[in-house]
């Protein structure tokens, strides 16, 4: 009996152990630049782990073209290798790219989807708050490369 006692002790810790991520919710704010684009942006999100070191991370970002609008909403979903201080990731998701041109007769509107490869780091400097940095590459847009720099709160 003692030693079934012990088993499920052990189960317990175990779990508790590897549920620190799940149930957390993350606010982020950053600025993205796009390289084959050109376009620079103000990025906003969240993210939220249905399971332990899994989460899904929308966000959209409000890139300022010299004419017209563009924005480019990005749901991904990330998987962290570490979580310590430093946390790294991989990242696999969707984005939907759109742009309204102004002066441009022969292109007035742009609305793409593509997807979403890339890695990124998150170095928690204090409890709440963490410094985010994160490359993402758009292998059907042009070969876009998207590289955010960011802060993290943590919410719980």
């Amino acid at each position: 009996m003692k030693k079934l006692i012990l088993f499920f002790a052990l189960i317990l810790i175990g779990n508790l152990a590897l549920a620190q991520y799940q149930g957390q919710f993350r606010l982020q704010y950053g600025n993205d630049m796009g390289f084959s684009s050109g376009l620079f942006g103000m990025n906003i999100g969240g993210e939220y782990f249905p399971v332990d070191q899994i989460s899904f991370a929308p966000n959209l970002s409000v890139l300022f073209p010299e004419t017209g609008k563009a924005s480019n909403l990005h749901l991904d979903a990330r998987y962290y290798f570490t979580d310590d201080k430093l946390e790294l990731y991989a990242l696999l998701g969707y984005a939907n790219f759109r742009r309204r041109y102004e002066f441009n007769p022969e292109k007035t509107y742009e609305n793409t989807g593509t997807m979403n490869i890339g890695a990124g780091v998150l170095y928690k400097f204090i409890e709440e708050l963490g410094l985010n940095a994160e490359i993402k590459l758009q292998p059907q847009n042009y070969n876009e490369f998207i590289i955010k720099l960011g802060i993290s709160y943590f919410i719980n």
